[in-house]
C-alpha cells in the first residue's frame, strides 16, 4: 500500500487507504469440520498446503464423525504416509480393509509401505490384490513393476509395466520406464522402441533423450547417441551433465576439437552430476 501511484489514485477518487492490520479481524478463524464431509475437505486443503499435521487432525476427526468409514480411514492413512509416519499409515489401511476388504486403494497403500521397508514379497501380494480389485487403474501395475524391479525380478517387472501401458497407453512415463528397464536388461533395440514412444508423446522431456543416448550407444548407433545428448542439452542448457556426457562421446568418436569446446562444462560438474555421468559411462562400457 506504500506505492506512490496508489496514493495519488486514492486521493483522486477518494479511495480509503488500508493497512494489513485492517484485514486481520476479517480473516476466517481456524475451525473444525461440522461433519465428516467438511472435515475431509479441510484435511484435503491442509494436505495440498503441505501441512500434514493439520491434515491428520482433520482426517482423524472425519474418521470419528463417520464411525470409521473406509474412505475416511484411507484419507487418514494417506496423510500419515505423506507425513512419513509409515507405521500409522499401515495401521489405518489395515483398519479400512477390516471394514471393507474388496477396496483396491488400501492394498496398494500397504504395498507401497511394505516395499519401502524391503518386504518385497508381501508388497507384491498386496499390489496384486489391488490390481485384482481395480484392474482399470494403470498406477497399480506400475507400482507392482517398480516393486518387482527392486526385488530383483526385472523380467516380471516387464510384464507388469506392460499391463500399465495396456491400460493407459498415452502415458509417456510408463513407456520411458519400460525403456529404462529394458536398458537394464540389455535389450537395447526394444529399449529404443519404448524410449521413442515416450519421446513422441513428450518431446520436451530432456531426460528421455539422455536415457536414449545410452540406449543408442549400447546398440552401436554412436552418431544417434551424440544427436540425442545434444537434443537433451538444447532442451536444458543449464544441465552440465549433458555437456559432460557429450564431451566424452565426442572424444570416443575421435572428435577431439569439438570435445574441447564441451570440456569447460565438464570441468564444472558438481559431485552429484559427476556421479551420474560415471554411471552412464559404465552402462555404455566407457572407462
Amino acid at each position: 500500500m506504500d506505492d506512490p501511484s496508489f496514493k495519488v489514485i486514492a486521493d483522486l477518487f477518494a479511495v480509503p487507504e488500508y493497512t494489513e492490520e485492517d484485514f486481520i479481524d476479517e480473516l476466517p478463524p481456524k475451525r473444525e469440520g461440522d461433519d465428516a464431509t467438511e472435515s475431509g475437505e479441510l484435511g484435503t486443503l491442509s494436505l495440498n498446503d503441505g501441512d500434514y499435521a493439520t491434515a491428520i487432525r482433520h482426517f482423524k476427526r472425519a474418521v470419528d464423525q463417520s464411525n470409521g468409514d473406509p474412505k475416511a480411514l484411507i484419507d487418514l492413512a494417506g496423510a500419515f504416509a505423506y507425513g512419513d509416519e509409515a507405521p500409522q499409515a499401515y495401521r489405518q489401511y489395515q483398519r479400512a480393509l477390516k471394514k471393507k476388504d474388496d477396496l483396491a486403494e488400501p492394498h496398494a497403500g500397504l504395498g507401497e509401505i511394505l516395499r519401502r521397508y524391503g518386504r518385497f514379497r508381501d508388497a507384491i501380494v498386496a499390489l496384486e490384490k489391488a490390481i485384482q480389485e481395480d484392474p482399470t487403474n494403470a498406477y497399480y501395475p506400475f507400482k507392482l513393476a517398480e516393486t518387482l524391479r527392486e526385488a530383483g525380478e526385472p523380467r516380471r517387472a516387464t510384464i507388469a509395466i506392460l499391463g500399465a501401458i495396456a491400460i493407459q497407453p498415452d502415458q509417456p512415463f510408463y513407456h520411458f520406464w519400460l525403456g529404462d528397464l529394458l536398458l537394464q536388461l540389455k535389450d537395447y533395440d526394444e529399449a529404443l522402441e519404448s524410449l521413442r514412444a515416450a519421446i513422441e508423446m513428450s518431446p520436451g522431456d530432456d531426460f528421455y533423450y539422455y536415457r536414449a543416448t545410452v540406449a543408442f550407444w549400447c546398440a552401436g548407433r554412436k552418431q544417434e547417441a551424440i544427436k540425442a545428448v545434444r537434443l537433451a542439452s538444447d532442451l536444458d542448457p543449464a544441465k552440465r551433465l549433458y555437456r559432460g556426457l557429450l564431451a566424452e562421446l565426442l572424444r570416443q568418436t575421435g572428435q577431439d576439437d569439438h570435445a574441447a569446446l564441451e570440456a569447460v562444462h565438464e570441468q564444472k560438474l558438481d559431485a552429484y552430476d559427476r556421479d551420474h555421468l560415471h554411471r552412464a559411462l559404465d552402462e555404455m562400457g566407457i572407462e
